[in-house]
């Protein structure tokens, strides 16, 4: 495996970690390593100012010698040639702006007035004079770079002359004394037709060149397609002069779902999948989602297309896990998007992994409302408020939800601003480059986005959205019960201008939906919605009704997916422990139930915080961080992954019971609905702490002893830094501003490793937490 494959976990901020962590649970840094060499795309060939031709010389003439004038010439003839000196002298002033404009007016007699009758006993002569030629031209500088003879009474010999005119010019310089000078006019008429053929070729290979790049761009290097399967939905012949179609080819929220899964998030294989009750359908998949991109780009009559995508590529896999954004990066680039814009969770691991992510992705990742307060150089260079496609004349805005402020680690050196402030600027700036076809690329989620149509000055085009994982059309047969969000595309009537509407869009999340829309914009921006019209197409890869049936997974993808794959099935097979019964998984991002997944890990980090297991600590952990409980029977390193995707460094403060007691009862218990605790309970109607444990080597906590919470007592508390960072807004922020931290360890997932590894076979517990 090459070294650009490290297993990553969280580093610190500034705020209370250290370079180096002593810890037993500590754990290699998280850091991208190398992906495939940025190389971005060109929309437009290279521009070729001028191409080497042959061009007529002036001052090339016909001259008849007599043998007097051979030999010196009379006053006559040294009077006519100084007439027509001073004639080109006063044309050569023209040569600058000839070169210029690229069309040569110059004068004088053509190759084949030189290339004559060699058998005539005429001398051909060409005739100059001493001084050099104005011109900086490169064929003036190459004829005119021999030295001058002046014996030969101011001409060159030129090698156009036969065999017999070429003895007897040798034997009149031997009578007059003076050397003869080997004639070069025909290696010179020998070069001349090389350079031109060469420059010719070179110009050639340009616009090839450009040619290739800009279908590559449009339609990338793809397996088989069916141009049938997912025509133009555009009826041409009811376009008008001024309106342009274009496909739009979207995704959303893939969150490094790179292989095929049931809609619990299961892994299925296409191949020997089956369906049940529990599992209907085998969907999504990176490489199945590349064909269908394919197919989409080559439909029958699409002659423009773009691909974009709306956030959240990061969190949600083991491969994320181990690999942080290196396949993601990977896998952008191999699908070749247009463009992209950030989910709350590419910030997960902090500006510095974001910045070093973007780097390594060819489209432009947009995001204008990101406001920053300091410098971040690495981040700001590798963001831009919109991007311009000139191919297709549409200018591409990009906004971010502001909870990312609190649900990710965005840093203190940045602020994301007021989403619709932002798009009213970018608009206008693209409005001022003569872009009028604007599609806004939000992170906002469905209902946000419909009120951005709304309030937003009028002028956009379409939104491309993402973040609530919303499924718009028809009902959703990719899950047993799933109601469509709303109609897709959704129309929204834009308040200020009730004439413009903008179109809303979304496609799901994990891969399970690749969305299309056949747009067709009127001259002003605005989209004609009688003429454009889009579906969600479903990635069922294994049923038999699906309408990919047959649909091959792409060659490129699986190629990209394998060493990681090799080096993932190592690391997760790794077995830590048993279960005696199945870990249910929460319900939802915001289970307000106690969990026995929550249960587990909460007393694992309280476990693992105090090294005598006496006086174990009060520990909270966010809900939102478990995703998957865990199964019966054997366990292994990847269930454990899979169960706690985001890792992070275990923090401990002290908190009053008072603040305690704020937190918890806040909302009539509403902060359970997000948090997970050990030390903490419910008995008789009041808050319970556990304030010492009896059997500190036996889990659960049976024994142990409770009080009454204390509102005056100080309580030690350990929770992951992103709790203690203000994440989730759990703890309130004065309260943290003047908290003393410490760190504990850096990863929370090896603390639950190891208790799982001590005290197996577990058992799942509830007892009254909630």
């Amino acid at each position: 495996m090459s070294d650009d494959i490290s297993i990553p976990l969280r580093e610190l901020n500034a705020q209370g970690s250290s370079d180096e962590d002593t810890s037993p649970h500590s754990s290699p840094s998280l850091s991208l390593s190398n992906v495939a060499t940025r190389s971005p795309w060109s929309n437009s060939a290279r521009n070729v100012d001028g191409v080497l031709s042959p061009r007529r010389v002036r001052s090339q003439t016909n001259v008849t010698l007599s043998p007097a004038e051979s030999r010196g010439g009379n006053g006559g003839a040294r009077a006519q040639r100084q007439k027509r000196l001073t004639q080109r002298q006063g044309e050569s002033s023209n040569s600058n702006s000839d070169r210029e404009d690229g069309n040569s007016t110059r004068g004088g007699s053509s190759f084949d007035d030189i290339l004559g009758d060699n058998d005539n006993d005429d001398v051909i002569a060409n005739e100059r004079t001493a001084q050099a030629a104005s011109s900086g031209n490169f064929l003036s500088r190459l004829w005119n770079s021999s030295t001058l003879n002046s014996a030969a009474g101011g001409y060159y010999p030129v090698d156009v002359e036969s065999g017999r005119n070429r003895n007897r010019r040798q034997q009149q310089q031997q009578q007059r004394g003076s050397g003869y000078n080997e004639p070069i006019w025909s290696r010179r008429m020998l070069l001349l037709p090389g350079i031109l053929l060469l420059s010719m070729s070179a110009l050639a290979g340009i616009v090839a060149a450009a040619a290739w790049l800009r279908d590559m761009r449009e339609h990338p290097a793809t397996d088989t397609v069916n141009a049938g399967l997912f025509p133009s939905g555009v009826d041409k012949a009811r376009l008008s002069a001024d309106q342009y179609a274009l496909r739009l080819i979207h995704t959303n929220d893939v969150h490094a779902r790179f292989h095929p899964h049931d809609f619990l998030g299961d892994a299925c294989d296409p191949l020997t999948f089956t369906p049940s009750a529990n599992r209907t359908r085998c969907l999504g998949g990176s490489a199945y989602v590349k064909s269908v991109i394919d197919h989409l780009r080559g439909g029958e009559g699409v002659q423009n297309s773009l691909l974009v995508d709306a956030g959240d590529e990061f969190q949600g896999s083991i491969f994320h896990t181990l690999f942080a954004g290196n396949v993601s990066a990977r896998l952008l680039n191999a699908y070749a998007y247009d463009a992209v814009t950030l989910g709350n969770h590419e910030f997960d691991h902090g500006p510095e992994l974001l910045a070093q992510y973007l780097h390594k992705v060819h489209a432009p990742a947009i995001c204008a409302n990101l406001d920053f307060l300091a410098d971040v150089p690495e981040l700001q260079s590798a963001i831009q408020s919109f991007a311009i496609i000139e191919r297709h004349k549409v200018g591409i805005i990009g906004v971010l939800t502001p909870d990312a402020m609190s649900s990710s680690r965005v840093g203190s050196n940045i602020n994301i601003t007021d989403p619709i402030d932002a798009i009213n600027r970018m608009r206008a700036k693209l409005n001022q480059r003569g872009i009028h076809r604007i599609i806004v690329l939000s992170h906002m989620g469905y209902d946000y986005d419909k009120q951005m149509a709304a309030k937003v000055e009028s002028g956009i085009s379409l939104i491309v959205g993402g973040h609530t994982h919303s499924y718009l059309g028809e009902n959703d047969i990719s899950e047993i019960t799933r109601k469509p969000g709303g109609p897709y595309p959704t129309w929204i009537a834009n308040d200020a201008d009730r004439e413009w509407q903008t179109a809303v869009i979304q496609a799901k999340s994990y891969g399970e939906y690749v969305g299309y829309l056949d747009a067709v914009f009127n001259d002003d921006g605005s989209l004609d919605s009688r003429l454009t019209q889009g579906h969600l197409v479903l990635v069922d890869v294994a049923s038999a009704d699906s309408s990919i049936k047959g649909m091959e997974p792409s060659s490129l993808i699986t190629e990209v997916l394998r060493p990681f794959e090799v080096t993932a099935a190592e690391f997760t097979a790794t077995v830590i422990g048993a279960a005696a019964s199945e870990f249910p998984g929460p319900e939802g991002r915001q289970d307000p139930h106690e969990l026995a997944i929550g249960n587990l890990v909460a007393d694992a980090l309280s476990w693992g915080a105090d090294t005598e297991h006496r006086t174990t600590p009060i520990a909270l952990v966010s809900s939102g961080t478990l995703r998957w409980g865990l199964p019966a029977g054997k366990l292994t390193r990847g269930d454990l992954m899979r169960t706690m995707p985001f890792d992070d460094t275990l923090g401990r403060i002290t908190l009053s019971g008072k603040v305690l007691r704020s937190i918890v009862a806040n909302g009539k218990k509403a902060v359970f609905s997000s948090l997970q605790a050990s030390g903490l309970r419910y008995k008789a109607g009041d808050i319970q702490v556990r304030v010492s444990v009896k059997n500190g080597d036996t889990r659960p906590f049976t024994g142990d002893v409770w009080e009454p919470l204390n509102d005056d007592k100080e309580y030690s508390v350990v929770a992951p830094m992103f709790i203690l960072g203000g994440g989730d807004e759990l703890i309130p922020h004065e309260e943290l501003d003047k908290a003393k931290l410490v760190i504990v360890a850096q990863s929370c997932r090896n603390i639950v490793e190891m208790y799982i590894k001590h005290f197996s076979p577990i058992s799942p517990v509830l007892d009254q937490r909630k």
